[in-house]
């Protein structure tokens, strides 16, 4: 009964993110996302996912997202496939392109995604160039193709900047 409601769960909150990026959506050489907001409908950061939001909505399964919230901060959402990771307080280890693994905090939300809040500016300065990431969790391995980190980066900025509180 617990694992019916989940999956309900999960399918009305993606298609509460559906309208709400029907409302805000931002895009960029081929990612799209939107502003996220928390419980209190108080802006919670900006993300551009490497797929559609229509795409993300019919599944969301194997797929990234690159965040910003308003600090600043870089961060990632990695989607894995269904049971493949235990919730809690975890270990990311990312690997871009050929360069050394790092470890990273993050937290499993759910049995299929975790959220890296933040990367350490050395990681974000080699994901801008980057055209592979890896991310490892629980001896579970995921492998991105990468194109226009860059721009896909600056993008959020303006979505933070656009969406974001004001001073």
């Amino acid at each position: 009964m617990r694992l019916g409601l989940a999956r309900t769960a999960l399918l009305l909150a993606l298609v509460c993110a559906g309208r709400a990026a029907a409302q805000n959506l931002i895009t960029q050489d081929g990612w799209e996302g939107f502003a996220m907001r928390d419980a209190d409908n108080k802006f919670d950061r900006c993300v551009l996912y490497n797929r559609t939001v229509a795409a993300l909505t019919a599944s969301p399964y194997g797929m990234l997202g690159i965040t910003r919230d308003a600090a600043g901060h870089i961060g990632l959402l990695v989607f894995y496939e269904p049971r493949a990771l235990t919730r809690g307080n975890t270990t990311v280890r990312l690997k871009l392109d050929q360069r050394a693994v790092v470890a990273v905090p993050g937290d499993v939300l759910s049995d299929f995604h975790v959220n890296v809040p933040m990367l350490e500016p050395e990681t974000v300065a080699a994901l801008r160039n980057a055209k592979t990431i890896e991310a490892t969790v629980g001896g579970h391995t995921i492998r991105f193709d990468l194109a226009n980190v860059d721009a896909v980066l600056d993008r959020l900025d303006a979505c933070v900047k656009i969406y974001g509180p004001k001073s």
